[in-house]
């Protein structure tokens, strides 16, 4: 079911951190290294702050949400910081922001720019999002609100959690490929078998 603006009134508040209508970004985002495509294409409004937009992104490929995810951009991670928890260390080189302090806007100005949302620190699920248009909002009701997040489109199934990431992935996939080919190979992914 999508939302409706009348929903998405209520909603859209918790996202945006600035004033005035903003600009609705349509995003191409792809895992990288993945042996088969996936692939979303969404709408975001640019003054969503990154802290939502990487949820956003856990929702439109289908991920738990269960991992430390991050941003990267322009060599610095934007972080989401655990309930209660204290900010990440910062290592030499690698500058470190809070994600809930800056937005989508501040990331991406022009059509072609791109950032990195890697999923699961542990698989490293390596995403590239990139800016294909900057549009006018969509919605906007008689009270002036502004609906948020959109998924347009996707090619491919998110893969399951914990495979190891991308090489794991293909591991997966061959193995269940090729059903009786080796037997070892199908038991580390149980999954396949059914219940």
């Amino acid at each position: 079911m999508r939302p409706t603006p009348a929903i998405d009134k209520h909603i859209a508040p918790l996202f945006c951190t600035t004033e005035g209508k903003p600009g609705l970004f349509a995003l191409e985002m792809e895992l990288m290294g993945a042996p088969v495509p996936v692939k979303r294409s969404l709408r975001i409004p640019e003054n969503m702050n990154l802290g939502y937009v990487q949820e956003v992104l856990i929702l439109a490929m289908g991920w738990e949400g269960n991992h430390l995810k991050e941003i990267r951009c322009d060599g610095i991670t934007y972080f989401t910081r655990q309930a209660g928890g204290e900010d990440p260390e910062e290592m030499e080189g690698f500058p470190q922001r809070d994600s809930f302090q800056y937005t989508l806007g501040d990331l991406l100005k022009l059509p072609g720019d791109t950032f990195t949302f890697v999923y699961d620190l542990g698989d490293s699920w390596k995403h590239i999002v990139t800016l294909v248009d900057i549009r006018p909002s969509m919605y906007e009701d008689t009270d002036g609100d502004y609906a948020g997040a959109h998924l347009i489109s996707g090619q491919g199934a998110c893969p399951p959690e914990d495979v190891d990431g991308v090489n794991g992935y293909a591991d997966m996939l061959k193995a269940l490929a090729n059903p009786d080919e080796d037997d070892d190979e199908r038991e580390e992914y149980p999954l396949l078998d059914g219940p």
